[in-house]
C-alpha cells in the first residue's frame, strides 16, 4: 500500500494545528529560546529543533506507516491537561508548569489524529524536547549541591595526594602558592562540578546510542521487548555513563587550576583560562563518551548470530487513517481557546497598589539598629534577581549582627519571581540542614509561622528564617503560595508579592542568636507590611 502524497487540503489542516499550537505557546516558546541563549546549562537546547526535525526527515517514510487506530478520548484528554496546566503555570508563573504542557498538547495532537503507535516512534524527539527543558531551579539545585560537594572533595583528595597543601570550606579549597605562601581561594560552582555539562552530555548519550544502533529502530520492537533489547541496554548504560563522566572530567578541570594557581598564582587561572579549560573539559567527556560507546558496543553486541535484527514489521504498518476536517476543526477550536484565555491573563494589566518604597523600612526595628548603608548587588545579581525592589542591610543589637534581606516583584506573571533561599543558597555553597517550622509571636499579637534552618559552608553556620508575603497573605510554604497567586491572579489581577529572609551567625551562644533572630523577626513581620502590600 502506497502512502498518499500532502494534498493542499492535508497540508491546510497541518498547518492550521500547527499555527494554533504556535499561537497558544508563543509567550512560552519566546522565553524558552531566551533561557536557551542565556543558560549555559541548556544551550544545547538551541539545536534541539533541528535535531528534531532531522530525526523527523530521516524516518519520515516509516513514520508515514507508523500511524495506528486513533484514540480521540486520550488525545482531547491529554489537550484538555496541557491546556489546564499552561493556564495554572500562567496565572502562578510557574514556567516549568508552562513548558511540560507543551510536550501533553504535542503528545495529545498526536495521539489524537494517529493513535499511540507514532507516539512510540516519536519518543526519540519526545524526549529530547524534554531534556532541553531547563529544571526548576529548586530541582536543579538538589542535583548540583551534591555534585558540587563531591568534585570538591575528590579535587581536594587528589590535590593533596600530588603534594600542594589544600583545604577545603565547603564548595571552596584554598590551595597555598608555592612561591609566596599566599592562600588563594578556588570556588567549584556549579560549572565545575559537571552540572552545566551534564544535561548535553545525556543528550549527545542518547542521540549517539540511537545513531549507532542495529535496524530496525528500537520504536519496531514489542514493548516486552525493549527491556532485553541490546540497543536498549547500551544506550542505557551511556546515559547513565554521563554522570561519572561528567564529575570526572570536572574534576581534573579543578585538579588542575589548583595545580596552576599553586605554580603560578592566580593570574594563570583567571580569563581565557577559564573559557579554554570549559572547552577541553567537554571535549574530553565527549571523547570517553565515544569510547564508551564503542566498548558497550563490543561487550554487548559481540554474539552477530544473537545481535541479528528480526524480520521487519515496517510492511504490516497501515498508513495514517484520514485527517478529518471536522476533527481538525475541533482540535483547533480547543487549542485557540486555551491561546486566548492564556494570552488574555498574560497581556492583562494589572491592579498597581500604593506601597513604600523599601529604602525607607526603619532603621530600627525593636531593640535592633542599623548602622551601616544598605548593600547592594552587583548588576549581573540583579539582572537575575529581577526584583523590582528590594533591600538588604545589617541590623545590630546587643552582641549580634542580623542581616535583612526583603525583595518585592511588582508582577510575577512573566517569570519574575522571588528565589527562595532553598534554590540561590545551595547555588552559592550553602547546605541547608536542621528545617524547621516555627511560630513566632510578634509585639503586636500576631502569631507568623515561617522556615527555620541552620545554614553551613564549611565551618560557618547561620541561622535562616525566611517566609513568603503578598496581597494581604503569608506563607512558609512556596507552593502554597503559588497557589494563592494562581487564585489571585484570577479574581484580583494581581501577583505581586514577596520574600523576607534574616540571617545570623550562630557564633558562640546559638540559643541566644536564634532567640535574637525571632525577636527581629517579630518586629519586622508588623513593619513589613506598608512596604508588601495588601
Amino acid at each position: 500500500m502506497t502512502f498518499p502524497d500532502l494534498t493542499l487540503s492535508r497540508s491546510l489542516k497541518v498547518l492550521l494545528i500547527a499555527a494554533a499550537v504556535g499561537f497558544t505557546y508563543s509567550t512560552v516558546l519566546w522565553k524558552l529560546g531566551i533561557d536557551w541563549w542565556n543558560d549555559d546549562n541548556y544551550s544545547h537546547g538551541l539545536l534541539i529543533p533541528f535535531v528534531i526535525a532531522y530525526l523527523i526527515w530521516l524516518n519520515f517514510d516509516r513514520l508515514k506507516f507508523s500511524s495506528g487506530q486513533t484514540q480521540p478520548f486520550l488525545g482531547y484528554l491529554l489537550i484538555a491537561l496541557a491546556a489546564l496546566m499552561l493556564l495554572g503555570g500562567t496565572l502562578a508563573a510557574v514556567l516549568y508548569a508552562q513548558r511540560i504542557s507543551l510536550l501533553l498538547m504535542l503528545a495529545g495532537v498526536v495521539i489524537c489524529f494517529f493513535g499511540v503507535r507514532l507516539i512510540r516512534q516519536l519518543a526519540l524527539p519526545f524526549v529530547l524536547l524534554f531534556l532541553s527543558i531547563p529544571l526548576p531551579q529548586i530541582i536543579f539545585n538538589k542535583i548540583a549541591f551534591p555534585l558540587q560537594m563531591l568534585a570538591s572533595n575528590i579535587a581536594e583528595r587528589v590535590i593533596l595526594l600530588i603534594g600542594i597543601p589544600a583545604q577545603r570550606r565547603g564548595n571552596v579549597i584554598d590551595v597555598e602558592q608555592a612561591a609566596t605562601g599566599e592562600i588563594i581561594s578556588l570556588e567549584v560552582v556549579e560549572a565545575c562540578s559537571g552540572i552545566r555539562s551534564l544535561m548535553t552530555l545525556i543528550t549527545l548519550s542518547l542521540l549517539l546510542g540511537y545513531f549507532t544502533r542495529r535496524k530496525p529502530p528500537f520504536a519496531d520492537m514489542r514493548l516486552r521487548d525493549h527491556l532485553l533489547d541490546r540497543d536498549v541496554m547500551r544506550t542505557a548504560l551511556l546515559v547513565f555513563s554521563a554522570v561519572p563522566v561528567a564529575l570526572i572530567t570536572n574534576v581534573a578541570r579543578v585538579v588542575a587550576t589548583g595545580i596552576l594557581a599553586s605554580r603560578y598564582g592566580i593570574e594563570t587561572i583567571d580569563g581565557s583560562w577559564h573559557d579554554l579549560a570549559g572547552s577541553l573539559v567537554f571535549f574530553t567527556a565527549l571523547v570517553i563518551l565515544l569510547g564508551l560507546n564503542f566498548l558497550y558496543k563490543w561487550l554487548i553486541d559481540s554474539d552477530e548470530n544473537e545481535n541479528r535484527p528480526g524480520p521487519a514489521r515496517f510492511a504490516r504498518m497501515s498508513p495514517p487513517q484520514h485527517i478529518q476536517t471536522q476533527k481538525v476543526a475541533g482540535v483547533a477550536f480547543m487549542i485557540l481557546v486555551c491561546g486566548l484565555l492564556v494570552n488574555g491573563f498574560q497581556y492583562r494589566g494589572e491592579v498597581r497598589v500604593e506601597r513604600k518604597h523599601l529604602s525607607d523600612l526603619p532603621a530600627r526595628l525593636g531593640g535592633w539598629e542599623q548602622r551601616n548603608e544598605d548593600i547592594r548587588f552587583d548588576e549581573d545579581t540583579e539582572e537575575v534577581l529581577r526584583a523590582t525592589d528590594y533591600v538588604m542591610r545589617d541590623y545590630y543589637g546587643p552582641g549580634k549582627r542580623l542581616n535583612v534581606y526583603v525583595g518585592y516583584y511588582e508582577s510575577q506573571r512573566s517569570g519574575a519571581t522571588y528565589h527562595s533561599p532553598l534554590s540561590c543558597l545551595p547555588g552559592s555553597g550553602w547546605e541547608l540542614t536542621e528545617p524547621e517550622l516555627i511560630e513566632i509571636q510578634t509585639p503586636k499579637g500576631r502569631v507568623l509561622t515561617v522556615n527555620r534552618y541552620v545554614v553551613r559552608r564549611g565551618s560557618h553556620a547561620e541561622y535562616l528564617i525566611y517566609w513568603y508575603q503578598g496581597r494581604g497573605r503569608t506563607f512558609s510554604n512556596e507552593f502554597a503560595d503559588r497557589l494563592f497567586i494562581s487564585i489571585d491572579s484570577l479574581i484580583r489581577s494581581r501577583t505581586d508579592g514577596g520574600l523576607v529572609r534574616v540571617l545570623t551567625p550562630l557564633g558562640k551562644d546559638p540559643e541566644y542568636s536564634l532567640a535574637a533572630a525571632r525577636d527581629l523577626t517579630g518586629h519586622l513581620a508588623d513593619t513589613i507590611g506598608g512596604f508588601l502590600p495588601d
